[in-house]
């Protein structure tokens, strides 16, 4: 039950089904056993009295309750069905939800792929424990009970048969149902088989190339191996249990002997006996139907409470290390400051006790090896993470004081992989001021140097990205992203890596646009192509998450410094050319 309330919580607008479906159960049951009560007036008239009219009469009730029976079920399928597919469809929206709002820091740790799978893959799961196991338990819950009450009605004699029957399937139940940690490994096995034949697929391409088979992928044959073992294990586990209690229901009717010769000996006649024999061989087999929906109640409720701990799991994930917005519209000036900022993304501390000031108005530039902290640091001043401990400063004023409203207006980022929508160059623009006028769209697009690109396509501004015979390059791409961070005008300007993915001509389109957007701003820059960050107000250089220098290009030139060293190391690569041996004899 645990397990339902935590299910029934995304779905508290459509509990009438719940309970329609309930009701219709219950109806459901009751008609799972008044036929078996006519059933045995039936036998009783047939053999016993041998009054074929009455029989008849009997005969014709019990088809009409099996139909009603019918009815009732589909009534109740059809309502908790409608429960269940509207629970789908709220856990992938409550998912989506989530996504929208869920911290930087949960889609730096995962994939976009493992994200889809866990939501869409386990939102599926659920159908079965609530389209099905609603009125399938209900029934196997009730029916029981009928049983026995039904059967005191017609002989008490037949309890103690059906009581000495159910004791023995009870005790080969546990047996049958599995051990619980099964269910758990068999599905972390199936997720892994799962991710690994759709990153299998995805290569296909790229194996076909290079004569490669599924052992080059050693990951999903181990995947494979680890699925077929638990399956099989699971199986095993439960094989010796299963097959007695498939048995003992069988062969329930050799339980009847015994009971018939010696209720015979005690004066019953004979055909009394046949007609309870056919009736309790008949009626058993409710029983045996009862114990396998509860068995199957089991596992998928097993499999349900392993489904919403992920999906919250996840939930809780997204909102982990999300940063709290307070209402403060406006800043006083763009001053940035790190007071002992303490920061880590998983165990390890990326930047610890940093502190440093940045005036507004000015250009900045961070460099340092790959995992230095310059991304961390340009991402922590976009509002992107939740600091372990410290404060970020912007206008004097601490970032979580600032609404999400503010910081979205006033700062903007241009990272090295430009996104761009499936639509219009003129919509992907937009994107940075949708008040924006066709003029305003039109000027950034001219100051981010893109009226070639515009000029490469018949419909200009209103080609659609993505669509046939549409290629753009990864400068021209970021060129459409300068655009749009341009017409967005914000005080703040973070350009992360922003030229990496440009070739040499498309780098000097890019130059100029950065020139146009940086106008004024305050402006951080991240690159590792040192050549243009020569003519910053002052460059910064990390290392481990500390600033180890700071200064101008000339004050860090002159002297014996991080720095210069390397600048020197990338005028070096840049003078390194392919030398062709044959050609050169």
């Amino acid at each position: 039950m645990n397990t339902y309330k935590r299910l029934f919580k995304y779905i508290p607008e459509k509990m009438n089904y719940l309970l329609l479906s309930v009701a219709f159960s219950v109806a459901t049951a009751v008609l799972t056993i008044v036929p078996y009560y006519y059933l045995w007036n039936f036998l009783r008239e047939f053999f016993v009295v041998q009054s074929l009219g009455k029989a008849m009469d009997y005969a014709v009730t019990i088809v009409a309750l099996l139909i009603a029976y019918v009815v009732v079920y589909l009534v109740a399928l059809w309502m908790s069905h409608l429960l269940g597919f509207r629970l789908e469809t709220n856990l992938r929206k409550v998912g989506a939800e989530y996504l929208m709002n869920a911290s930087w820091n949960f889609f730096d740790m995962n994939s976009s792929g493992k994200i889809r799978k866990i939501i869409d893959d386990n939102a599926s799961r659920t159908h079965m424990v609530v389209a099905h196991l609603i009125p399938d338990t209900t029934v196997a819950i009730l029916v029981p009970i009928l049983m026995f009450i039904t059967l005191i009605v017609i002989d008490y004699k037949l309890v103690i048969l059906l009581l000495v029957i159910t004791i023995l399937g009870v005790l080969q139940f546990k047996g049958m149902y599995g051990d619980p940690q099964f269910i758990k490994y068999y599905t972390t096995a199936l997720e892994k088989m799962n991710a690994e034949s759709v990153e299998y697929v995805r290569g296909i391409q790229v194996l076909k190339v290079f004569n490669g088979t599924v052992y080059t992928l050693k990951s999903l044959y181990n995947s494979i191996n680890d699925y077929s073992e638990f399956a099989l294990n699971y199986s095993m586990s439960c094989r010796f249990p299963y097959v007695s209690f498939q048995t003992l229901f069988n062969l329930c009717i050799t339980f009847t002997i015994p009971f018939a010769i010696f209720f015979i000996n005690r004066g019953t006649s004979a055909m009394t006996i046949l007609a309870e024999i056919i009736f309790f061989a008949v009626f058993v087999s409710i029983l045996f139907a009862s114990l396998m929906k509860v068995m199957y109640v089991g596992m998928y409720n097993m499999q349900a409470k392993d489904v919403v701990d992920k999906l919250e799991e996840m939930f809780n994930e997204m909102n982990r290390k999300k940063i709290l917005h307070g209402s403060r519209g406006e800043f006083k000036n763009f001053n940035i400051e790190f007071k002992n900022v303490s920061f880590k993304y998983e165990e390890d501390y990326v930047l610890e006790n940093l502190s440093l000031k940045l005036e507004g108005g000015k250009t900045y530039a961070f460099v340092g090896s790959s995992g230095s902290g310059k991304s961390t640091i340009a991402k922590l001043i976009s509002g992107f993470y939740k600091i372990d401990d410290g404060e970020v400063l912007i206008g004097g004023e601490n970032i979580t004081d600032y609404s999400e409203k503010a910081i979205c207006e006033n700062i903007t980022n241009v990272f090295q992989n430009a996104q761009l929508f499936k639509t219009s160059i003129y919509e992907n623009v937009k994107v940075g001021n949708q008040n924006a006028s066709y003029s305003e769209v039109m000027r950034a697009l001219k100051l981010a140097n893109c009226n070639d690109i515009l000029d490469k396509f018949e419909t200009r501004e209103n080609t659609i990205i993505g669509s046939e015979g549409v290629h753009l390059s990864g400068g021209e791409k970021q060129r459409i992203a300068i655009a749009r961070a341009i017409l967005k005008d914000a005080n703040i300007i973070i350009l992360d890596e922003a030229s990496a993915a440009a070739d040499p001509e498309n780098e000097y389109e890019i130059q100029r646009a950065f020139s146009n957007l940086m106008e004024g701003k305050t402006v951080i820059m991240i690159a590792h192509r040192l050549s243009s960050i020569r003519n910053v107000d002052e460059i910064l250089v990390l290392d481990d998450g500390k600033i180890i220098e700071r200064g101008t290009d000339k004050e860090l030139m002159s002297i014996d410094s991080r720095y210069r060293y390397l600048q020197e190391l990338f005028s070096k690569t840049n003078e390194w050319r392919i030398y062709d041996e044959m050609a050169s004899r």
